[in-house]
C-alpha cells in the first residue's frame, strides 16, 4: 500500500524542523499544561484529582510531603539566609524547588506553578538528552521521534508538573547514560576528558542524593560500560586514555559515595544502601557476605511497601525471599512484572484514584507492548553497536530489578519511566528503520 503523498510531505517537513524550534513548542506546551492543572485544582474543577496547590492527589501524593519541606526551606532562606537553609534537613530536590519558591513563589505562592521554572528545565532537559542520546546511537530522526513521543506521553506530562524527584532523575539519568555512550563511541581529547570528569562526578553525586535506591543499576551500568569499552579497545586496537580516566573517576566515586554522603528520606522510608561500596570510619565493612547483603537489601525494599497507602495495586506482596535461591526462582516472574505490569485485567478495574487512572495506565502499557516490537527490531539490526547493548542491558536489568523489589503497580509505574524512555528511544529507531524499508520497497517494487 502506497503512502499518501500529503502524509509523506508532512513527515519530511516535520523532520526538517530543528531541535531548538521543537523545544520552544514543547516549553510553551508544558507551561500551558502546568497552568491548566494548577487552575483545575485551585477552582476545584476536578475534585480529588488536583488539590488547591496543583498537586495530583491520586498519582503524586508524596508531593504534599515535599511541599512541606520546600516551604520550610524557602521560609528559612528568606528569614535566616543560607545558614538556615543549609541547617534544615530536607531531600535534595526540595532544596532546588525552594529556590523557585523564593522567586517566583513570593508572587505566585507556594504551589506547583512556582515550581514550573525548574520543572520546565527538567522537562526540556529530558527531551534534549534523549534526543542527543538517540542521535548518538542511531540518527537525528530517531532522536526527534523519541523526544516527541516522550514529550507527549500523558502520564509523564502529568508527573513532570509535580513537586517530585522523578523529572530530575530522568533528566540526569539520561545525561549519565549519554556520557557513558560517549565514552563507548568516541575518543576524548585532554580538554574533553577534564570536562567529562567534572560532569561525571557531579552527575554521580546528584544521582545518589535523589535516587540512591537505583545505585545497584548505576553500578551495573558502569561495569557494563567497562566491559564494552574493553571489547572496543581489543576490536579497534586502541587505548583511549581519556575515556578510561573518566570511567575510573566515576567508578571510584560510585564506590565511595554511599558510605560517606547521607541521604535524607521521608515518610518512614529506609535510607538507600549499596551492596558495592568502600567502607568509611562512620560505616565500617559488614561481616556479612555480598549475597547476604543483597538478599537483605531486597527484603527491606519489598517490606517498605507494607506502609504504602495505595495497596489495591499490589502484585506479589505476599512473596518473601529467605535466601538467594528464592530470588533466582522468582526472576522469571520478576521479568514479567517489570516488563508487563500492570496486567490487562487491572486496566479496567477501579483503583484508589478511580477508574480513569487505571484506563490511562492501561492505554500507555498497551502502547508499550506495541513498542517492544520495533525496539526488538532495533536491537537486532544494531546488534554490532556496542553502546546499544549498554542501553538494552540497562533496560533489562532495571525492569527485572523493579519486578523483584517493587510490589505495587502504581509505584512501579513511576519508577519505570526512565527505563521506558530508553525503550522508546530504541523503538523510535526501529520505527524509522521500518519506515525507510517500506519507502524503499514502494519505490523499487520490481527489485
Amino acid at each position: 500500500m502506497a503512502i499518501p503523498p500529503a502524509l509523506q510531505r508532512t513527515i519530511e517537513r516535520l523532520s526538517l524542523i530543528t531541535l531548538t524550534r521543537w523545544l520552544i513548542v514543547a516549553a510553551a506546551f508544558h507551561v500551558t499544561l502546568a497552568l491548566t492543572f494548577f487552575l483545575i485544582g485551585r477552582f476545584h474543577l476536578l475534585p480529588g484529582l488536583f488539590d488547591d496547590n496543583g498537586i495530583g492527589i491520586p498519582f503524586a501524593i508524596d508531593g504534599t510531603t515535599y511541599l512541606y519541606y520546600t516551604k520550610e526551606l524557602a521560609d528559612g532562606l528568606r528569614t535566616g539566609g543560607l545558614s538556615s537553609w543549609f541547617s534544615l534537613a530536607a531531600p535534595f530536590h526540595c532544596r532546588l524547588y525552594s529556590l523557585t519558591f523564593v522567586f517566583p513563589g513570593c508572587l505566585l505562592g507556594y504551589n506547583t506553578l512556582s515550581a514550573e521554572p525548574l520543572n520546565l528545565i527538567y522537562y526540556l532537559g529530558t527531551l534534549s538528552f534523549l534526543y542527543l542520546l538517540a542521535k548518538e546511537l542511531f540518527n537525528r530522526r530517531a532522536g526527534l521521534l523519541a523526544a516527541i513521543i516522550v514529550g507527549l506521553w500523558p502520564s509523564f506530562l502529568l508527573h513532570s508538573t509535580q513537586l517530585i524527584r522523578d523529572s530530575l532523575f530522568c533528566c540526569l539519568m539520561l545525561a549519565f547514560v549519554y556520557l557513558l555512550t560517549i565514552l563507548l563511541r568516541r575518543r576524548l581529547s585532554l580538554r574533553w576528558t577534564v570536562v567529562a570528569v567534572i560532569l561525571g562526578f557531579v552527575l554521580i553525586v546528584v544521582l545518589w542524593l535523589i535516587r540512591g535506591n537505583w545505585w545497584n543499576l548505576i553500578f551495573a551500568q558502569l561495569v557494563i560500560t567497562l566491559v564494552l569499552l574493553s571489547i572496543r579497545m581489543i576490536r579497534e586496537r586502541i587505548f583511549p586514555v581519556g575515556n578510561l580516566v573518566v570511567l575510573i573517576v566515576i567508578f571510584v566515586a560510585a564506590l565511595m559515595l554511599p558510605n560517606r554522603i547521607k541521604v535524607m528520606t521521608v515518610g518512614g522510608s529506609a535510607p538507600p544502601t549499596a551492596v558495592f561500596a568502600i567502607p568509611s570510619s562512620s560505616r565500617p565493612a559488614s561481616s556479612n557476605s555480598m549475597w547476604s547483603r543483597f538478599v537483605t537489601q531486597i527484603r527491606a525494599r519489598r517490606g517498605g511497601f507494607r506502609v504504602y497507602t495505595l495497596r489495591q495495586s499490589d502484585i506479589g506482596s505476599d512473596v518473601v525471599f529467605k535466601d538467594a535461591g528464592d530470588i533466582v526462582k522468582f526472576l522469571p516472574r520478576a521479568a514479567v512484572i517489570g516488563f508487563f505490569a500492570p496486567f490487562p485485567k487491572m486496566w479496567v478495574e477501579s483503583g484508589t484514584g478511580g477508574r480513569m487512572g487505571r484506563l490511562l495506565s492501561g492505554f500507555e502499557t498497551f502502547v508499550m507492548y506495541l513498542l517492544y516490537f520495533p525496539a526488538g527490531f532495533c536491537l537486532w539490526k544494531g546488534r554490532r553497536n556496542l553502546a546499544l547493548w549498554l542501553m538494552f542491558l540497562s533496560i533489562f536489568i532495571g525492569l527485572v530489578a523493579l519486578g523483584l523489589v517493587v510490589v505495587n503497580a502504581g509505584a512501579l509505574y513511576r519508577f519505570r519511566y526512565i527505563l521506558w524512555i530508553f525503550t522508546i528511544a530504541m523503538a523510535a529507531d526501529g520505527l524509522v528503520r521500518i519506515w525507510d524499508q517500506r519507502n524503499k520497497d514502494i519505490r523499487s517494487p520490481g527489485q
